[in-house]
């Protein structure tokens, strides 16, 4: 009975001993600085940073058996056994579970010859359906000031009980922000301003967030501006013509917003010629706002005059002087045909004007010298016939 005794209190002496040695190594496994250790998230055994703790705490057969990799990972939940390997993922089942990585270190291949165990430290899968929850500041830009116009904007935020503060950052002067998120106040410097606005949930600071913003202060102005994006086609304008608006673009911003004006419609403007010669400004208003652009204006082109040229016919032969002061039957036959070579001759005049001959060609008063010659050679014919007739009565 005492050998048995004895033998007991070997056998519990031995695996105090082998308790110890196998705990040596203490929480050894770490685990990657990438795992998630929320449902949907993916925890994995850091094999490095494991083996260098194994190395710096653990006992000569953990150090052999983990480098010649003879170790055997599991998983515990709630203290039971849930899975094998060194990455475990969690699921919505395991919100609120305890988990812990085990290492069963041996020194045989088979791993029937357990030589230490190690294991990590526990944690527990966060149930965020009821964990706390950062604030978001909704409001996408805060709207501009004006020196001497009161301003009111109210911040909206996805948890509607937050406190609103400012964080490292002012309003411009004459602006204050409440706990509730509204900026009011009236501005009394221009310029710009960077804000940093910052909400805080019931639950603390530590789930607070931030939000930036810009705001700029201007001076007084009116209620409308307007500004110029395309001119008119036409710039160059003859003196006496009016203003053409074709082409012409504005935009007019008004306090609801802009509306855009296209030929000139809903603008006013001169609508009188353009009398002043060189550059003018020309002044196109909507409401209280006006802009400018320049056109030049440009003197008529000279009428053309027309060039009138008169024909001189001072010199024309007229009957009387052609005509001989004798009145007989002989002599008026003559006239006649003299008369007639005279009109051809004027025929021939006119056309010789026409072709616009020297003077070579002409007398000063137009006659052509043919003419005249066969009007000496009429003459002469004429004197002769009368001789002879003259002499046959004697006879």
């Amino acid at each position: 009975m005492k050998k048995i005794i004895g033998v007991i209190l070997c056998a519990v002496f031995i695996l105090s001993l082998a308790t110890a040695v196998f705990a040596s190594a203490g929480e050894a496994i770490a685990f990657t600085s990438d795992s998630i250790f929320t449902a949907g998230g993916t925890v994995k055994v850091d094999i490095q940073k494991t083996g260098a703790n194994i190395s710096a705490n653990g006992t000569s057969a953990e150090k052999t058996a983990f480098s010649e990799n003879k170790v055997q990972y599991y998983w515990m939940r709630n203290d039971s056994y849930y899975a094998d390997g060194t990455t475990i993922t969690l699921t919505e089942k395991d919100k609120g579970c305890q988990f812990y990585c085990v290492a069963a270190l041996y020194s045989d291949d088979d791993h029937t010859q357990q030589c230490g165990t190690v294991t990590s430290a526990k944690f527990s899968v966060v149930n965020t359906d009821n964990a706390p929850k950062f604030p978001e500041i909704t409001t996408k830009y805060l709207l501009n000031g004006e020196i001497g116009e009161e301003y009111y904007q109210k911040l909206e935020c996805t948890d509607p009980d937050a406190v609103y503060s400012l964080f490292r950052s002012s309003l411009p002067d004459g602006l204050t922000l409440s706990e509730n998120g509204e900026i009011k106040g009236t501005p009394t410097k221009t310029g710009f301003w960077y804000v940093v606005i910052m909400v805080t949930p019931k639950s603390g600071e530590e789930y607070a967030n931030t939000a930036e913003f810009e705001i700029n202060v201007f001076e007084p102005s009116g209620d409308y501006s307007i500004e110029i994006e395309k001119l008119p086609k036409k710039l160059t304008y003859t003196q006496g013509e009016k203003l053409d608006m074709t082409g012409l673009k504005v935009r007019i911003y008004t306090p609801d917003g802009f509306i855009d004006s296209y030929n000139g419609e809903r603008l006013t403007y001169s609508q009188k010629e353009l009398v002043t010669l060189g550059e003018q400004k020309i002044k196109i208003s909507y409401e209280d706002a006006f802009e400018f652009f320049i056109v030049t204006v440009i003197a008529p082109p000279d009428a053309e005059s027309s060039a009138v040229t008169s024909v001189d016919d001072s010199d024309a032969v007229t009957d009387d002087e052609s005509s001989p002061t004798e009145t007989n039957g002989i002599t008026s036959t003559f006239a006649e045909q003299t008369e007639d070579i005279t009109d051809k001759s004027d025929i021939t005049d006119t056309s010789s004007e026409t072709d616009g001959n020297s003077e070579n060609n002409t007398r000063s008063d137009g006659m052509p010298w043919w003419g005249i010659v066969l009007i000496a050679l009429a003459s002469a014919g004429v004197g002769v016939g009368l001789t002879v007739i003259i002499i046959k009565k004697k006879k």
